[in-house]
């Protein structure tokens, strides 16, 4: 989960990845191939397939020369580093956000970490290679070798500044002046060791300085430092040592030593790729699956052969492991199993395991057809392809994709939500309902794994400031419900996933998994809520008459949540209220909405107090409070600012505000139109109260419970206590 983490030797900073002898251009290819099956990519409005991450991909050359007795006299080394740098992105272009946005921004930091390097070499100045992780491991490049840039640009306008950016980034590298040595070594051994004593005696000097600064004056900040440079001498002998180990034990390898190895590697590669293989989809004549992915780039790149027989898919399971194994989101052991017998293929489901075809989820066994989609768990979307029987499947001018897929799970899951009447969904309302279906079901999956006592629904509501419909998250708990925006579940989904990964990794390796505290718990929700909205209708203002509304506060799903009682007050060109009595002078009263053209009128909003509904309360307990109202008068004008009341912080039935604002306008034909047909959407938010315990996970229901359990074994220990002191009395009395 956390990646992968330079470590420093010799040579600078490396990572702890694997080292593959190759010896041919096929295995060089074939190490390739899964560094890209392994890349992360990503999709966004500048570039359909944008890299996610930096990729390095490391060449290492090596010639050995021996004596007639065998003994190796000479070892000339090279090192090849093909570096696929992600582009910097401006993130309003990009129209990236969550998880690409946090990714764009760590892009955009190494990048320039890298600029800065680069300017300091080309400059001669000392560069500091410690900023990024990126340039920690191209320093031995960029200090001792050749350097070649290959500037990708974009001949659109809109991507000028990023040209031009990329352009002055190259010419920056053309001026680096790089003084290259041939890497020979007569005696590894010797080499090392020298090398290992040299950064010693180095680290020592450093640390020798810091003790004489510190133990003059004792500054605390000296005292740190000094701290900090001895740990890491003692982290760098550890690597050294391990580095020497491991030439040492290179060394001594030989040619079979090292197809073994080579051997081993491709045994690793193909576990890690959970059974699947990196053959040409074309090339292959059994049944297969072919993985789906939302990146065109990396689509069917993955085969997963079905051999004769029984192929079992499941979680990683050291008893009986599967034969195609996905270790991710909401797929279980022994998940579900394919069969493949006389020139057919069925499709078994696990118990209580999420297995769709065609987007309907199955619970019995089913024959899989040529150009069927499969969905395992909530992330693994395949094609099932049929080569010799492509005629028994449904035709398609091109083969199912990722999207297709999705959308089958959205149609015929899209009935299940409540009240909605999915007919004549626009398509990009039907695709996100898609992503919000498939995002629910992780969120519960995960909900589950981590032992969170809630669960999310989809819902289609109606946007009562625009009309349009759209998506809101209803969160079910053991208290209650709240509902969340889509944006807001969309970002915490991001953090489900990060916690679920550790919680993953926790159970793999055996470790303790550390809940969050509270504050930084992506399920618990202290944010404030919004409770409902009620409608203020303008109508009055149109003949600047007075107006007092109690207007029902609906939830966004519609329900009943009490009533807000408000008023519209006009007023005249002093800013006062009436009555005006015979004050015709002042009175602002028209008889015909249009005599208000071109005039400046003024008004004023006055909102009293709010009755909820009993519904919102436990028992005598109301479930907000810091409950406050917010309102726009023209919703439409992206200028206006919200008007808010002040918060009422106790958790009341019936908050008072008290509140009263002046609104002042010159009216034109959309105002008039407004006062005349529009209304005030009144926004009333509040925190849920952490006593009524209707956040995440039930905490608060929990702790509840144990309360009242805790007082009931102290009612029971009470009453034993009492029938001994009775028992007592009795044996005393009979002595």
């Amino acid at each position: 989960p956390t990646g992968f983490k330079p470590r420093l030797t010799d040579k600078g900073y490396v990572v702890d990845t694997v080292r593959k002898p190759c010896f041919n251009y096929p295995d060089i290819e074939s190490a390739f191939k899964f560094a890209d099956a392994n890349r992360s990519v990503g999709s966004h409005a500048l570039n359909p397939e944008s890299s996610r991450a930096h990729t390095i991909y490391t060449i290492n050359y090596e010639r050995k020369r021996r004596h007639e007795s065998g003994k190796i006299t000479e070892t000339i080394n090279a090192r090849i580093n093909l570096v696929d740098l992600a582009g910097s992105e401006r993130c309003d272009s990009a129209g990236t956000s969550g998880q690409m946005l946090k990714e764009g921004n760590a892009i955009n930091l190494s990048l320039t970490a890298l600029g800065g390097c680069i300017k300091a070499l080309s400059e001669s100045k000392k560069p500091n290679f410690r900023d990024s992780k990126l340039t920690l491991l191209l320093q031995a490049s960029m200090t001792n070798g050749k350097v070649v840039m290959i500037a990708a640009l974009s001949p659109a306008s809109i991507c000028y500044e990023e040209s031009l950016s990329t352009l002055r980034f190259a010419d920056r590298i053309k001026q680096v002046k790089i003084k290259s040595s041939k890497n020979v070594t007569t005696d590894p051994v010797a080499e090392i060791k020298k090398a290992m004593e040299a950064m010693r005696e180095a680290m020592q000097q450093e640390i020798e300085q810091l003790r004489d600064r510190a133990s003059g004056k004792a500054d605390p900040t000296d005292l740190l430092e000094l701290k900090s440079m001895l740990d890491q001498q003692k982290n760098a002998q550890l690597s050294m040592r391990e580095e020497y180990e491991q030439r040492m034990k290179e060394l001594s390898e030989t040619a079979e030593d090292r197809h073994h190895r080579a051997d081993d590697i491709n045994t690793m590669q193909q576990s890690a790729l959970g059974g699947a293989c990196l053959l040409r989809k074309e090339d292959v004549k059994e049944p297969h699956l072919l993985n789906l992915h939302d990146d065109p780039m990396l689509a069917e790149t993955l085969v997963y052969t079905l051999k004769e027989g029984m192929t079992v898919i499941g979680r990683m399971n050291k008893d009986k492991p599967p034969h195609l194994e996905f270790n991710g989101m909401g797929i279980i052991k022994n998940h579900a199993a394919i069969k493949n017998a006389d020139g057919r293929v069925w499709l078994t489901p696990g118990n209580r395991s999420r297995t769709l075809v065609n987007g309907k989820t199955i619970t019995e066994k089913t024959e899989l057809k040529h150009n069927m989609r499969v969905w395992l768990g909530n992330n693994y979307a395949f094609r099932f392809a049929f080569p010799g029987h492509e005629s028994e499947g449904e035709q398609f001018d091109e083969p199912p994709d990722y999207y297709m897929a999705e959308q089958e799970i959205s149609e015929n899951a899209s009935q299940e939500l409540q009240g909605s009447q999915i007919a004549g969904i626009p398509p990009a309302l039907n695709l996100k309902l898609s992503e919000a279906l498939k995002k629910v079901e992780q969120a519960n999956i995960i909900a589950a794994d981590l032992g969170k006592d809630c669960d999310f629904e989809a819902k289609l509501y109606k946007n009562r400031a625009n009309g349009q419909n759209d998506i809101v998250i209803k969160v079910n708990t053991p208290a209650g419900e709240l509902f969340w925006p889509w944006d807001k579940f969309n970002d915490r989904v991001i953090s489900f996933s990060n916690q679920w990964q550790n919680w993953q990794h926790a159970e793999e390796t055996g470790a303790d998994f550390v809940h969050p505290p509270e504050k930084d718990d992506p399920f618990i929700d202290l944010e404030p809520q919004l409770i409902g909205e009620a409608d203020l209708w303008l109508g009055s203002l149109g003949n600047m008459i007075d107006h007092v509304a109690d207007s029902s506060l609906l939830s966004i799903t519609g329900k009943s949540q009490g009533r807000i009682y408000t008023s519209l007050v006009p007023l005249d060109r002093n800013g006062k209220e009436g009555p005006w009595d015979d004050d015709e002078e002042n009175d602002p009263f028209v008889d015909d909405p249009n005599e208000l053209l071109g005039e400046h009128i003024r008004f004023m909003v006055k909102i009293y107090n709010i009755v909820f509904d009993t519904s919102l309360t436990e028992g005598t307990m109301c479930k907000y409070n810091q409950t406050w109202v917010r309102y726009k008068i023209n919703p439409r004008d992206p200028d206006e600012a919200w008007s808010t009341t002040d918060e009422i912080m106790e958790a009341t039935f019936n908050p008072k505000f008290n509140y009263h604002k002046e609104h002042q306008y010159v009216v034109d034909h959309e105002l008039l139109h407004l006062i005349t047909k529009g209304r005030v959407i009144l926004q009333v938010w509040g925190n849920v109260t952490t006593d009524f315990g209707i956040y995440h996970g039930g905490k608060a229901c929990e702790l509840s419970k144990l309360d009242a359990l805790i007082a009931e074994k102290r009612k029971l220990l009470g009453q034993l206590e009492d029938q001994i002191a009775d028992r007592r009395k009795d044996l005393g009395s009979s002595v």
